[in-house]
């Protein structure tokens, strides 16, 4: 695997950074659930668990904390592993990518369970479209459509079709559990992001409400590939937006995990850094927002990008992580770097 490697931050912010990053490790430990599991938004599927254990469990893992609490998530995660090898947003919603490739990428890294990750590996691989290398957030509508108890009349083509930001951190955990950093199935998942890279050098999100998220997890993916070209342009861009990220934590952390993936100037690194300190909470927490979307089914573009809808929907929820803890596991994996 070659991984690009961020610029050394220097040492003007290093030890406030370090120290906002402890205090955000110990928030996250208090608020490990018994049963291993961390919750979060609040939507009309119930609380997320599997999911966001999965995406706080890698944050913990880079930051080298909490070994016990890791633990503990991976043998819960585990046990909830569906029939299909895959995990769902929480223990009751049926499995989707997003949710097996966090969980699935967390396990690799821990050294988990072979078999789980085997099974999850062959779940990713069946939500990949052959045409284009992407992986579609569910494979086929009708457990999720039985679920919602969404009507026939409503059609499930935007939910199931692939996805950007799904399909980065899918081909990043097939790379992690593959030897010589790739195969088959991990390789096409990366032409389909590359392929969705803007001329202005950053990638659409689905289900989310900026595009940060989505271009730092195809950041990610892009360093692990080795391009950085791609993940330069999306640094510049980054640094374009950094005055709308102002504010947002959760904006900050995707904005940092971009830049110190590229040859970014320090002191712009330094600026984020900066941002993050000043806007944590006493308890080590950041503060949340809406950042989550669940657009309408049936919608293929909620960001409106296309110059012609055949159907235009309104609609869709923007849910913020009430419990701030998926923002403040971003802003550890941001500090962790």
């Amino acid at each position: 695997m070659c991984v690009i490697k961020p610029r050394d931050r220097g040492n003007r912010l290093g030890v406030a950074a370090r120290v906002a990053l402890d205090r955000s490790v110990r928030f996250l430990l208090a608020n490990q659930g018994r049963d291993g599991l961390w919750r979060d938004f609040e939507t009309p599927a119930g609380e997320a668990s599997l999911w966001p254990t999965g995406f706080i469990g890698n944050a913990l893992v880079s930051a080298a904390s909490g070994p016990d609490a890791l633990e503990r998530a991976a043998a819960a995660l585990v046990a909830a592993q569906n029939a299909d090898g895959g995990w769902g947003y929480n223990e009751d919603v049926p499995s989707d990518a997003d949710s097996t490739a966090w969980v699935l990428f967390f396990l690799a890294r821990m050294g988990g369970s072979e078999d789980a990750c085997r099974r999850a590996q062959a779940c990713l691989v069946r939500h990949q479209r052959g045409g284009n290398g992407g992986i579609a957030t569910y494979a086929t509508p009708g457990p999720i459509r039985r679920f919602t108890a969404i009507g026939w009349w409503m059609p499930m083509w935007g939910w199931s079709r692939p996805h950007t930001e799904v399909t980065a951190i899918a081909g990043r955990a097939l790379m992690v559990c593959l030897p010589c950093g790739g195969g088959q199935a991990a390789d096409a998942a990366w032409r389909f992001v590359r392929a969705q890279q803007n001329v202005s050098g950053e990638w659409s999100s689905y289900w989310w409400t900026s595009p940060h998220y989505a271009t730092a997890q195809a950041v990610e993916f892009a360093a692990d590939r080795g391009e950085r070209e791609l993940v330069n342009r999306a640094a510049s861009w980054t640094l374009r937006q950094q005055a709308d990220s102002v504010g947002s934590a959760f904006a900050s952390a995707m904005s940092l995990s971009i830049l110190s993936r590229a040859d970014a100037d320090p002191e712009a690194i330094d600026r984020v850094i900066a941002d993050l300190i000043a806007s944590q909470h006493v308890d080590g927490g950041w503060p949340s927002e809406p950042v989550l979307r669940i657009p309408i089914p049936a919608d293929t573009d909620p960001n409106g990008e296309r110059r012609r809808r055949v159907v235009r929907f309104a609609g869709g929820i923007e849910v913020a992580d009430q419990h701030r803890l998926f923002t403040s596991a971003a802003c550890v994996a941001a500090l962790a770097g």
